[in-house]
């Protein structure tokens, strides 16, 4: 069992299920050593495309599974790529998969989002508000022109994400197509948000008072949410008896 199980095989039953509608496909990975890994700001009026503009729908979330076997890495898209989109807008979803072996789970999440973050390509500005799994980018007009897709962007988050050694393999699912495809996946969102405020509460607050926490319905609900629980208890008791 792993602590993000749940959300990850219902996000496994919605890849299946598009796929089955023949409606999500694979982009190849592409090599991005010729393009620039720099921040950038791109202004309004410079920029070709908004994904996840408020107005269209927005959702960014991470999972992970314990690699039984070594995986594949797959980069999946549902809906346009980039140069396919109508129109200057468009919803966006940026939801990652990641297997892997994950021996202390606060600092595994920790550096799994710190290299989402920490990913940055010329001509792409993107803005992430963990709290609300909201993502926000602009595609500047020169780099939509030189080519600029979605498979540059999935291809330097696998990049990023396996170059930690705890990782075996990643998959990255972007959703361009609509407002209602990114709503069937809200529920896994929200389910990866409670677990992951539960875990880092109890890392960052060393707050075990079960009774009063905001959390408790999900660690009931969560096996290894209890045992990471009870390490941490113990661990504590430990240093206090030092």
């Amino acid at each position: 069992m792993g602590l993000f199980d749940e959300p990850f095989r219902e996000v496994e039953d919605f890849i299946k299920e598009k796929q089955d509608l023949k409606q999500i496909r694979e982009l190849p990975l592409k090599s991005i050593l010729n393009w620039s890994e720099e921040a950038s700001l791109i202004l309004e009026e410079e920029s070709a495309l908004e994904l996840g503009h408020p107005g269209q729908g927005s959702l960014s979330f991470l999972v992970w599974s314990q690699a039984l076997k070594k995986n594949q890495d797959r980069l999946l898209i549902l809906g346009p790529d980039l140069n396919e989109l109508k129109g200057k807008k468009a919803p966006f979803g940026q939801i990652i998969r990641v297997y892997g072996s994950f021996p202390d789970e606060y600092q595994c999440y920790c550096q799994l989002r710190d290299a989402i973050y920490q990913t940055k390509l010329k001509g792409l500005m993107m803005r992430l508000i963990p709290s609300q799994q909201v993502i926000w980018c602009r595609v500047h007009q020169t780099a939509l022109a030189q080519g600029f897709s979605l498979s540059h962007l999935g291809s330097a988050l696998i990049k990023k994400i396996k170059a930690l050694s705890f990782v075996e393999s990643v998959e990255v699912i972007f959703i361009t197509s609509s407002k209602k495809d990114l709503n069937q996946l809200k529920p896994a969102g929200e389910e990866v948000k409670r677990i992951a405020g539960a875990l880092v509460k109890m890392v960052e607050e060393k707050d075990f008072d079960c009774e009063a926490c905001e959390y408790w319905e999900v660690c009931e609900k969560v096996l290894e949410l209890k045992q990471i629980k009870k390490r941490l208890n113990k661990k504590g008791k430990r240093w206090r008896l030092r």
